[in-house]
């Protein structure tokens, strides 16, 4: 059976046309989304494998993307080893922060039965979905994790995870060490569950230094794609905003592609990391403003930063922002879907 094109461009093989789809693409920009969540809170949403799978399955049947990505939280598993997680209006914060090495003690290997629902809407997608397209499953990467732990919640600064990594930071290696061995089986378990791609977010790793990133950050992503095997599934690592001054090193995770955003000049990303990985994105989520034209001029301009015989994986640079109109969602899709890789016969 032929893999997937997504799954065959991101192997490195030779595509008839790059493959797309968007981070946050079943999110609140789309009216079917909207009508869920109207009646359905956003936890109680993602602990329903019959309604994640829904959701998860809206993009493709509007746009025909390549890819469908479950719709699940990075902070399920959070709340799975231990740490309970409260989503609001303000957004997901967690009452009981991590701030030392005997804090660490309320954690636990986690309970892949408080995650049960997000397995499930895996395999309903793998089924519903036809063999062409691709089921990305996905999780935070160690250190954003634990920056979520650390922080209890999101910040500019994350000053309390830096005060973690300062004072202590064989206790703070030894929490990110612990996220990776909790990380490696839900992964797995996704995979089992028919995910075809796995990815990991590292939403906050661009707040440590450049040593520290290649110390700490970087063995820790190695550690959790390694612990999924030989015969793992293609693997996509985003390393987070501004993370492009990151890129070698995030080369070295191992992971099969590298999602890089708007601020990195894409042929320099190509020359910088060679044949090792392929690269995902990286088009602005805002230019979705912009008029239909210019999306499509914009997606050209993108793509002809390519370097011949490379399978780019066409994606924004970050989620696409909420208020989006959908017409300009799939402006960026059609365009990505009628581009042809140089070289490609007409």
């Amino acid at each position: 059976m032929t893999s997937p094109l997504f799954v065959r461009a991101l192997r490195g093989e030779p595509v008839e046309r790059f493959p797309v789809w968007m981070m946050r693409q079943a999110g609140r920009y789309l009216p079917g989304y909207r009508a869920v969540r109207a009646v359905t809170p956003f936890l109680d949403l993602c602990r329903s494998a019959e309604l994640s799978a829904q959701v998860s399955l809206e993009p493709v049947e509007k746009f025909d993307v390549d890819a469908a990505i479950v719709f699940a939280d990075i902070l399920l598993t959070a709340d799975a080893m231990g740490a309970p997680v409260v989503f609001d209006d303000a957004g997901p914060h967690l009452p009981k922060t991590i701030r030392s090495a005997a804090d660490a003690a309320i954690l636990h290997p986690p309970d892949l039965g408080k995650v049960r629902a997000t397995l499930e809407a895996v395999t309903r997608l793998r089924k519903a979905l036809p063999s062409t397209k691709a089921v990305i499953g996905f999780s935070a990467a160690p250190f954003t994790l634990c920056a979520y732990l650390v922080e209890g919640g999101t910040s500019r600064e994350f000053n309390a995870v830096r005060k973690f990594l300062h004072t202590d930071r064989e206790g703070f290696r030894s929490l990110v060490n612990r996220a990776a061995d909790a990380l490696t089986p839900y992964l797995a378990a996704q995979r089992d569950a028919g995910a075809d791609v796995l990815m990991l977010f590292d939403t906050w790793a661009g707040v440590v230094s450049p040593a520290d990133y290649r110390s700490i950050v970087v063995p820790a992503v190695r550690a959790v794609i390694e612990g999924l095997g030989p015969a793992r599934p293609p693997t996509i690592y985003f390393g987070g905003l501004g993370a492009g001054a990151y890129l070698e090193d995030a080369a070295a995770t191992g992971a099969t592609g590298l999602q890089v955003d708007w601020r990195v000049d894409l042929p320099a990303a190509y020359a910088r990391v060679g044949g090792k990985v392929r690269l995902q994105g990286n088009f602005d989520p805002a230019g979705l403003y912009a008029p239909v034209d210019a999306i499509e001029a914009g997606v050209r301009a993108m793509l002809d930063g390519v370097p011949a015989g490379r399978p780019h994986l066409v994606n924004l640079g970050h989620g696409i922002l909420p208020d989006i109109p959908v017409e300009h969602a799939a402006a960026f899709i059609r365009a990505a879907q009628a581009y042809r890789p140089k070289g490609t016969p007409a």
